[in-house]
């Protein structure tokens, strides 16, 4: 009895508050689980990023050291920043020093606002959905030997962690020539032009061993109403066309060759930008230069355009002889002419029973004729002058004609 009591009681099931435990304790290790994967994955976005940060800051050290060793330095000073965030706040108060370390190793910052080609800041450099803000600082490593040092922060801003704000820097160094130091051995020498004894990863992906700058040109459409190559207003739209594997492209613009605008990021399926000419009429040029991810850059060329924003004069008096056959009107119009320096023609405006102006035709003549049925209750006409850059003239006198007029 007491044997086969056992095995009966040996095949009891789980209770009730046994079940809910051990569901409970499934639960929480599967939301443990999701938690671990949803932090693996950010961590693994954050590498990507921050490999595409390194890239950007070495591509943009390797762009410098293809630019003469005099003219290594920045072209505007940076300001001290107080937000700990901000590269500049490691400038020092009066803008003369930088801490290239942030541990407090200042260095006398080296600005050339005339030949300097290192630019403090573009902003913003965007790859993919990461935006990245990039500073440069030139300081003299070692002044007496002519021992200079570039800096590259690049801060970019995770998609993955909304708020937080990474950092990358890289450093090297550019020496004009031979240069000594000190050493264990008295007399130890290193270097060459563009020496750099801080050794730096080598660009990878599509940007590695890319020393060639993009390809292609942009174009200046003309304005509404214009003929090609002329416009009526100093507002334009610069049409661009460029292609490069290492991206982002970037360009910008210039109405003089020297003062260039901000950078413009080039998507390809939206390639145009707005621009301003500078004001008075005449022939204009808008000149470009373009760069890839690294820096490599060219002249993307010039174009021209002629501005005019002058208007046409007013054509002579605006007169007319009628004719009638049967249902049918006919008015010959004839005026006096217009002048303008891109004068082009006359364009002549009709309203129907006083309803709206409406362009019926143009002409490159003082006369034009029309016909319509002479049963309609009112006919009205005018006429301007235009050119080829779309101004018209102000209109000429009115001539009407009223049902059934045939005089």
């Amino acid at each position: 009895m007491q044997i086969r009591h056992r095995l009966a009681a040996g095949e009891d099931g789980f209770t009730i508050i046994e079940l809910c435990a051990a569901l409970s304790v499934l639960a929480i290790g599967f939301v443990s689980l999701a938690a671990s994967l949803g932090i693996g994955f950010k961590q693994i976005t954050l590498g990507r990023q921050r490999q595409t940060a390194t890239e950007i800051a070495n591509g943009r050290i390797e762009h410098l050291r293809n630019v003469p060793y005099a003219s290594v330095a920045m072209s505007s000073a940076p300001a001290h920043s107080t937000d700990s965030d901000d590269p500049d706040y490691w400038v020092s108060n009066d803008g003369s020093m930088y801490d290239y370390s942030g541990k407090g190793t200042l260095e006398d910052l080296l600005v050339d606002d005339v030949g300097g080609q290192v630019l403090h800041l573009e902003d913003p450099v965007s790859v993919g959905a990461t935006t990245m803000s990039v500073f440069q600082y030139v300081t003299w490593a070692d002044q007496p030997n002519n021992v200079k040092r570039l800096t590259v922060v690049v801060v970019y801003r995770p998609a993955a962690i909304q708020g937080a704000a990474k950092f990358v820097r890289a450093s090297t160094y550019f020496t004009p020539g031979t240069v000594t130091v000190t050493g264990t051995t008295p007399g130890s020498t290193q270097g060459s032009p563009g020496a750099t004894p801080t050794p730096t990863a080598t660009p990878t992906g599509p940007c590695s061993g890319d020393s060639s700058p993009p390809g292609g040109t942009f174009s200046i459409s003309s304005g509404t109403g214009s003929d090609v190559g002329y416009t009526g207003s100093t507002s334009v739209t610069l049409n661009m066309s460029f292609s490069d594997t290492c991206t982002p492209i970037t360009a910008n613009f210039s109405n003089d060759n020297v003062t260039y605008g901000t950078d413009v990021t080039y998507d390809p399926s939206n390639p145009t930008v707005s621009w301003t000419l500078t004001s008075g009429d005449g022939t204009k040029t808008v000149y470009g230069k373009v760069k890839d991810g690294i820096g490599n850059s060219h002249s993307a060329g010039s174009n021209t355009i002629i501005l005019d924003t002058t208007h046409p004069t007013v054509p002579g008096t605006l007169s007319r002889t009628v004719s009638g056959a049967g249902s049918d009107r006919t008015v010959h119009l004839t005026w006096g002419s217009s002048t303008d320096t891109n004068f082009k023609g006359y364009r002549f405006y009709q309203s129907i029973n006083i309803g709206t102006w409406t362009a019926i035709g143009t002409s490159s003549t003082t006369g034009a004729y029309d016909t319509h049925k002479k049963s309609l209750d009112s006919v009205r006409f005018y006429v301007v002058g235009y050119d080829k850059a779309g101004n018209e003239s102000s209109a000429t006198n009115t001539i009407a004609l009223s049902k059934n007029q045939c005089s």
